[in-house]
């Protein structure tokens, strides 16, 4: 116990941070200290006051009224992709002093920055809050004083497009029956098969109105516009990507779709799921076609079972795969025991999880593989049992660096599936990827137990402002 008090805390030392490499006999683990830094480019900043805030949200709000009587696409490019596309100048990030994960994960992401050139910028809600962090992560930070609600789930609260202008979600009625929407929708898709629809929904992003911290986040440090969709769509349920001939696309949850299209409803406009789609794509810089609907993974966020990688490639989770890897763990944990009790009931119950999300991941491969995408099954989501704490590998960021090298940031987990997942991903996805970064295991599981990852605490911007 004593000891204790003198550890650091998790996630603020970066021999917590483990590394692989493509090497050309193989991949090989490398010492994270080892590599080269460098000092990316910081973002100016501007004070950003409540009153500005709240100024330009309510004109945000009319022209998006203007928008449901007058629906036209958007003057702006699509949004930020988050395939390995993406050459990223900085991830906005939120501090909260109170999330004992916030701290080392911000920590760690300025040091992996400083290795694949990006910045990293940190909303707090205090100029208290900004001294503290500022002195406890000196190197490759911006923070920024950030008076709109907010949680650390940066990802979700709205999407930087290419050409800089930051699009948050519709921000609407607290009374909205978001939950109600989407399991009505749910019963439709499923046949009425209650225990399949039964899995968490989006919606916090309202309820919190969240869309402030990124809209806020976007005016001080030099966004090229600003835009309330008409739509509402969090950044966990649309993952956009270039295809291999470099037009763009977005894949957006069921979910997500089935409110947009309520809301159309709502104000008299036609609801066909193809006009949902139309919306997104007008809101968010996509043309008639490129925004493709897709089953939730059993997840209330398709980045909680699935990633991007190259141009028109998607890694998605194979619940069997990780059954049968976990089992093998089990079995391996019992081998030398003489009692063996308590090991069938754990194989029973992990066999039985792989079936269900396997349902789901079935749907989910049928949307991808129609729209004309190469999808690779792979073990990444790991429920937690008796022989391993619960593990997310797809909910990372990556992205390509200074030196054109493709890389990877995703949840620290078990040695044994780290090693397996580092090797899948460079030496078996034809992408290209050159090296991934496991971030401190110590705080996979605070994060997790939140309902997110690194990617959800994270939000990319593509280019500096001019």
């Amino acid at each position: 116990m004593i000891a204790s008090w003198f550890r650091s805390a998790p996630g603020t030392s970066t021999s917590t941070i483990r590394t692989f490499q493509r090497e050309v006999g193989g991949v090989q683990e490398v010492p994270f200290d080892s590599l080269e830094k460098h000092t990316p480019q910081a973002l100016p900043t501007t004070e950003v006051d409540e009153d500005r805030l709240l100024a330009t949200q309510k004109k945000l709000a009319s022209q998006r009224r203007q928008q449901i009587a007058e629906p036209v696409f958007a003057d702006h490019g699509p949004a930020v992709a988050k395939d390995a596309s993406l050459d990223p100048s900085a991830f906005h990030m939120v501090y909260d002093p109170a999330d004992s994960a916030s701290l080392g994960y911000i920590n760690q992401m300025a040091a992996v920055g400083q290795v694949e050139d990006f910045h990293v910028v940190a909303s707090c809600a205090s100029p208290r809050q900004q001294g503290k962090l500022e002195k406890k992560v000196p190197h490759n930070l911006t923070t920024i004083h950030n008076p709109g609600c907010q949680d650390v789930w940066a990802e979700d609260h709205g999407e930087f497009t290419e050409d800089g202008t930051m699009v948050v979600p519709a921000i609407l009625k607290p009374s909205y029956p978001t939950g109600d929407v989407i399991q009505a929708d749910r019963l439709r898709r499923f046949g009425g098969d209650e225990e399949l629809a039964e899995f968490s929904e989006h919606g916090a992003v309202n309820e919190r109105r969240t869309q402030q911290e990124a809209l806020t986040a976007a005016m001080a440090t030099g966004a090229r516009g600003y835009k309330m969709a008409v739509s509402y769509v969090e950044g966990g349920n649309m993952m956009g990507g270039k295809r291999p001939d470099g037009t763009p696309y977005a894949l957006v949850g069921k979910d997500s779709v089935a409110v947009t299209r309520d809301l159309l409803k709502k104000n008299k406009r036609e609801h066909a799921t193809r006009d949902g789609l139309l919306q997104i794509a007008r809101d968010y810089g996509y043309r008639a076609g490129e925004v493709v609907a897709v089953e939730q993974p059993g997840e209330f966020h398709l980045d909680m079972a699935m990633a991007l990688a190259g141009p028109g490639q998607v890694l998605l989770n194979d619940a069997r795969a990780v059954a049968d890897l976990q089992k093998g763990w089990v079995s391996q944990h019992y081998s030398h025991k003489f009692f063996q009790w308590g090991k069938q009931k754990q194989l029973d119950a992990i066999e039985a999880r792989a079936e269900k999300l396997a349902s789901y991941e079935a749907m989910v491969e049928k949307d991808l593989k129609k729209a004309g995408l190469q999808v690779f099954r792979v073990a990444g989501c790991f429920p937690q049992t008796k022989v391993n704490a619960e593990m997310n590998f797809f909910n990372l960021r990556q992205g390509k660096n200074h030196n054109g090298e493709t890389f990877a940031i995703a949840l620290g987990g078990d040695e044994r599936a780290e090693q397996a997942f580092a090797h899948t991903l460079l030496s078996e996805i034809p992408s290209g990827y050159q090296r991934i970064h496991f971030l401190d295991r110590e705080l996979t599981p605070i994060t997790l137990e939140m309902s997110g990852g690194i990617k959800c605490r994270t939000k990319p911007r593509q280019d500096l402002p001019n």
